[in-house]
């Protein structure tokens, strides 16, 4: 009886045993989990996270806004600019100027593109929409520092450096309708104001030559007359330079000077040799019909993306300090090694068009 006895209180504290046992276990696994769960409940981990949410979600806001924010000033500008095109108080070149903004990638906004395309294309010759062009010297003067913004950055693009900011006054000058460029500074006659090739080249003579400090004269003003021309004329993609100046000077052209010709360099040369020293006073002048012409006769080969940056490469590239006689050939030189450089299958292009136009060219 003492021996089933005692192997009962045996078999009872082994079970009680193996139960406590179990029981324990059960109790460290339940405490591992909670220690587990505890750390991503602490307020530590908690504040991370929501720090963590918090700048995320204002990350995104603030790409949201920043993308919106640069799509209305973008439709902005393309609103004011297409108002500011349309004042000039003729249909007709209201007209030519929505189709430049077209041409020249200035109006991005797919909708608007199509819309003002459109109304191009049923628009009935002499009709459209104009705004009266801006009266008095001050907003003439904000209109003309306006058409500069973009050919300024036009010129940065090409490679142009903007040196020192230049200044626009409009005002009557003295001797009749006239613009000129002098130290950092474009004066034009209200009579020109409106003509944006007028201020376009004034603004080209800043940046051809505020850094060069050379006399304007011989074969250098006449190389830097007509690429001058050229930057104007190729950037409103018209070959006729100064047609609203040309009515205000009572011209019998309808422009000052047209770049879509066929002069050649000899006939200048001869013509120079011959001249008086008065006569030399319009050297610049007649250069720029011949340089401009070439140039222009390039850029209609090679098309305007390709022409232009040939154009400013070369003058870029120049030295001026040699005898002026030898800047018609470094000139041309410079025009070959720059279209080597920016487009190689064009080299034999331009050279085939300065030589049928009798420019001296490197052997």
């Amino acid at each position: 009886m003492s021996d089933v006895s005692d192997r009962e209180k045996f078999e009872f504290d082994r079970e009680k045993w193996r139960a406590d046992l179990e029981m324990r276990g059960r109790e460290v696994a339940v405490k591992e989990r909670e220690q587990a769960s505890s750390k991503w409940r602490s307020p530590l981990v908690v504040a991370i996270l929501a720090a963590a949410a918090a700048a995320i979600g204002n990350g995104i806001v603030a790409v949201v806004n920043g993308t919106q924010q640069v799509s209305l000033e973008n439709s902005k500008a393309e609103s004011t600019r297409i108002l500011e095109m349309i004042k000039t108080g003729n249909s007709e070149a209201a007209a030519r100027n929505l189709d430049f903004l077209l041409r020249s990638g200035l109006i991005t906004d797919p909708e608007r593109v199509d819309k003002v395309a459109a109304f191009l294309r049923n628009l009935p010759p002499g009709a459209g929409p104009s705004l009266p062009a801006p009266s008095g010297t001050e907003a003439l003067s904000e209109g003309v520092k306006q058409s500069l913004q973009d050919y300024i950055a036009n010129l940065d693009k090409l490679g142009f450096p903007a040196g020192e900011p230049i200044r626009v006054k409009v005002e009557a000058t003295p001797a009749g309708p006239s613009a000129y460029y002098l130290d950092n500074m474009i004066v034009i006659d209200p009579k020109l104001a409106t003509d944006r090739s007028v201020p376009f080249r004034e603004y080209s003579h800043h940046v051809l030559t505020s850094k060069l400090k050379k006399d304007w004269e011989g074969h250098y003003a006449a190389i830097e007359s007509g690429v001058a021309d050229y930057l104007a004329c190729s950037y409103l993609n018209n070959p006729k330079f100064g047609e609203v100046a040309a009515k205000a000077f009572g011209l019998k052209d309808p422009f000052i000077r047209n770049l879509a010709n066929d002069e050649n360099f000899a006939d200048f040369k001869n013509k120079t040799d011959k001249a008086t020293s008065t006569e030399r006073m319009q050297m610049p002048y007649d250069g720029a019909k011949v340089w401009g012409g070439a140039l222009w006769a390039i850029r209609t080969a090679l098309g305007r993306d390709v022409a232009d940056p040939i154009v400013a490469a070369a003058w870029l590239a120049m030295n001026w300090s040699s005898a002026d006689t030898a800047f018609p050939l470094a000139f041309t030189t410079a025009l070959l090694d720059a279209a080597k450089q920016k487009a190689p299958a064009t080299t034999d292009t331009v050279k085939a068009i300065l030589q049928s136009r009798k420019f001296p060219l490197p052997s």
